[in-house]
């Protein structure tokens, strides 16, 4: 499962930033060597040699640099873990519905302007309503954390996974058509059912499928993904609606 980062954190903004600190750098001793800039600041110390300011430069050269780069280091570390929790769910540790709709719209961009083929598995728990009920809703939470460690397990590194609702999750499989996205999806389904979830019932999940069409915008990309969602679960849930699969109809999407 890809990692995301802020603009903070991107290697080439601080590519830049390190060029901007070494033109500084440059100017700096350039106008000070055309001001003699060191020779005015010795003399000056001279008048001072009772406080010993030669000392006391030298310990402000040496200190400085090293606390400005551990105050950068500091804020880095915040930098980090504020982008992180802006951009996952607390409770899974997956991407949240804010940063994956940020990143599906992207990735749709991209898939049309490469021609690339891009597909979006949208799911959820079935009866979870009942889960929280009759277990209540701490082992709920621990379902869910288990459940999105299950399917972030079995996805490919260049798949997204996020939780976009209290039960509702979506995968964002990239460089795929709509036909490998509902095997994915099957093989997603088969998984959770036969895996124990931490609770004294066997957990299932619906899914809805849909692949990305030419000139079509992320919306209704999902907005057909969550018809075929609302489909499968119509049907009696624990089953994958998608391309060629619903209704038993050659209901394809087009390439992209």
């Amino acid at each position: 499962m890809r990692q995301f980062k802020h603009k903070y954190l991107d290697v080439r903004r601080f590519g830049s930033e390190l060029l901007l600190a070494a033109l500084l750098f440059l100017s700096v001793y350039l106008i000070s060597s055309e001001l003699d800039l060191a020779d005015s600041l010795y003399a000056w110390t001279r008048h001072f040699e009772a406080i010993n300011l030669d000392e006391l430069l030298i310990s402000l050269c040496l200190v400085g640099p090293f606390y400005l780069m551990l105050f950068a280091y500091r804020r880095l570390l915040e930098i980090r873990a504020l982008v992180e929790e802006a951009n996952t769910d607390v409770l899974t540790g997956i991407l949240n519905r804010r940063r994956a709709m940020d990143v599906l719209s992207g990735e749709v961009r991209r898939a049309h302007r490469y021609r690339r083929r891009l597909s979006v598995i949208l799911f959820d728990i079935d009866h979870f309503k009942d889960i929280n009920d009759a277990f209540g809703h701490p082992v709920g939470d621990q379902v869910l954390r288990q459940f999105a460690s299950l399917v972030a397990g079995r996805i490919r590194n260049l798949d997204l996974l996020a939780r976009t609702g209290g039960e509702e999750f979506m995968v964002i499989a990239t460089e795929t058509a709509g036909e490998g996205a509902v095997e994915l999806a099957e093989r997603l389904r088969m998984a959770i059912e036969s895996t124990h979830l931490g609770v004294d019932r066997t957990v299932t999940a619906s899914f809805g499928v849909s692949q990305l069409r030419p000139g079509e915008g992320f919306a209704a990309l999902m907005q057909r993904a969550d018809e075929r969602l609302y489909w499968a679960k119509r049907e009696g849930r624990n089953r994958v609606a998608g391309p060629r699969m619903q209704n038993g109809a050659s209901s394809s999407d087009a390439t992209s």
